[in-house]
């Protein structure tokens, strides 16, 4: 059997404007964690909030890791989206749009390359806006689900859903049978918020063997780290 560290961290980068070493602090709990494939969701290509640096390029660079940035949307200068790193070789990448009445929101996929095997790897960032942004996710997460039945091979999903397991836009995520939640639905991942709104995914083929949340690091989300199985 192969074993797959993933990890999925909003990394926040808007506060990256009040702290110079602010991805420096990112970048030393990812290294920490020793992931195979990271999903980072806000994150901000140029711009005042960036101070002008490039995040996800940035944090490649200190974690040795290869990089795909995919934009969900320009604004000021710069662009705001989602990355994917990886200690394998990126084949190639696709943004996909995902309905968004409002500020538009995306899907990221990568075709990665590891020793072992090769998967499909999609970040996500939903709406925002509590209970008034449910509609919005509702037609996003219908949109993810037809996306994913159209995969081939192994995949897995990881992303920041802005929405708690028991809210009814997440079900048809939840209830998928095409893929499944890794970890424990009720462990909390966003330190004010006190609630859980970022997750792991992964298609049937692929046993959970361990999940946490790790509570660190500079965001106001905390990174979630999943082990996965591949079954032969």
């Amino acid at each position: 059997m192969s074993t797959l560290r993933v990890l999925s961290y909003n990394i926040h980068g808007q506060a990256h404007l009040f702290d110079r070493r602010y991805l420096d602090r990112i970048s030393r709990v990812i290294n920490e964690l020793q992931p195979d494939v990271v999903g980072l969701q806000e994150v901000h290509r140029g711009g005042w909030k960036a101070r002008r640096e490039d995040q996800s390029a940035a944090i490649g660079q200190l974690t040795g890791l290869r990089v795909a940035f995919g934009a969900s949307f320009e604004a000021r200068g710069g662009a705001f989206g989602n990355a994917i790193l990886t200690r394998g070789e990126v084949e190639d990448s696709e943004v996909v749009h995902l309905p968004a009445p409002g500020e538009a929101r995306t899907l990221l996929k990568s075709r990665i390359r590891l020793p072992r095997f090769e998967l499909d790897f999609y970040v996500t960032h939903l709406a925002a806006w509590g209970r008034w942004g449910r509609a919005a996710r509702g037609l996003q997460t219908n949109a993810l689900v037809e996306r994913l039945r159209q995969a081939e091979g192994p995949f897995v999903l990881v992303g920041d859903l802005n929405a708690a397991p028991a809210a009814p836009e997440i079900r048809p995520l939840l209830t998928a049978e095409i893929f499944r939640l890794c970890g424990d639905a009720a462990v909390c991942t966003h330190r004010i918020l006190r609630n859980r709104i970022d997750y792991v995914f992964a298609d049937p083929g692929w046993d959970t063997v361990a999940s946490h949340v790790v509570e660190a690091g500079p965001s106001d989300h905390w990174p979630v780290l999943v082990e996965l199985e591949r079954r032969d």
